[in-house]
């Protein structure tokens, strides 16, 4: 097996199980696959069927044994998850108990230097998670000064976006910006100063990844589908990494749902209920073991016996969080 599956860790396994609560004859939607860390657990837990989804090929090659192990009990897509419902309709599934979403960013691709996700590694300026032909290569070397800017800020966070992406643009006068680590050294001389726990990278790689791959909008149509495939009592499970995507999430919640004590007592339109709003974080115990599960946000709903849905152009991607350039 490659040392990347095995170095994998899955995030906040237990809580994700607990909430779950797999049963037999259920059916699961794993809308970003990776390792199949989460997969292979719930697979374990009853004699249920998964549905995973990732759009990167690599990773069915890597879940081989996975899937030969548990035969009919698990389908593999190759696709975008924001495609979800298209996804399930194609093999014949109109509705499921559960869908999971976990936003990580892949050992396998942080780790695997010639994908190009990580400034800890020198190599070629790729990010790309699945075979589309853009990488972040053509975006630093072909975008406008402004319009680096502005996706340095709005999907990094970087407050010193424009001083980055100037830069970027007096660099490449000279030179194609063709390396991380090119990339990288830009980056900290144009902020400066020493560092403690954050590398001064982060946020600009994070922003163009995130801008690169559409990962927000990604999330946001995965949110919109789950409301028509979820049987009634099904569970929506997200697990985000930054700001961004949390926010996403916690007003989608937000918007569509209602406490699971009312719902109780009252009739609702609304597609979601919580039970609690405050959201969950991964144990100490889990960020010694695996400190890259310390910036991991859960956070869950459950469809309601609501049968109106919400059509989709109810539904508003900025009201929610998103940004766009």
């Amino acid at each position: 097996m490659d040392k990347n599956v095995l170095s994998h860790k899955s995030v906040m396994m237990n809580e994700v199980l607990e909430i779950l609560n797999p049963k037999s004859n259920e059916t699961y939607i794993d809308c970003t696959l990776g390792a199949g860390g989460h997969t292979r657990a719930i697979l374990e837990s009853a004699k249920c069927h998964v549905i995973g989804i990732d759009r990167d090929p690599i990773v069915f090659s890597m879940n081989e044994d996975l899937y030969k192990h548990y035969g009919d009990r698990l389908t593999l897509i190759k696709g975008r998850f924001g495609e979800l419902k298209n996804h399930i309709f194609n093999i014949g599934i109109k509705k499921v108990d559960a869908i999971f979403i976990d936003l990580g960013v892949s050992s396998m691709q942080l780790d695997t230097p010639e994908r190009g996700f990580s400034f800890r590694f020198d190599a070629p300026l790729d990010m790309r998670m699945d075979d589309s032909k853009t990488t972040v290569f053509d975006i630093v070397n072909k975008y406008k000064e402004e319009d680096l800017a502005k996706i340095i800020y709005l999907f990094g966070e970087e407050r010193k976006s424009r001083r980055i992406a100037k830069n970027i643009t007096e660099y490449r006068k000279n030179k194609k910006i063709e390396t991380t680590f090119e990339l990288s050294n830009i980056i900290k001389n144009s902020i400066g100063g020493k560092y403690k726990k954050i590398h001064p990278s982060t946020k600009t790689f994070q922003g163009l990844r995130i801008y690169l791959n559409d990962e927000l909008k990604e999330l946001y149509q995965a949110l919109i589908s789950s409301e028509s495939i979820l049987n009634e009592g099904g569970r929506l499970i997200v697990i985000s990494f930054h700001s961004l995507e949390d926010r996403i999430v916690k007003n989608f919640i937000k918007y569509n749902s209602i406490s699971e004590k009312k719902y109780k007592l009252e009739k609702t339109e609304l597609p979601f209920y919580y039970k609690k709003k405050r959201v969950t974080k991964p144990s100490e115990i889990e960020i010694n073991e695996n400190p890259r599960s310390r910036s991991a946000h859960l956070r869950y709903a459950y469809r309601t016996s609501a049968k109106a849905v919400l059509e989709n152009n109810l539904h508003n991607f900025i009201r929610y969080g998103g940004v766009s350039v």
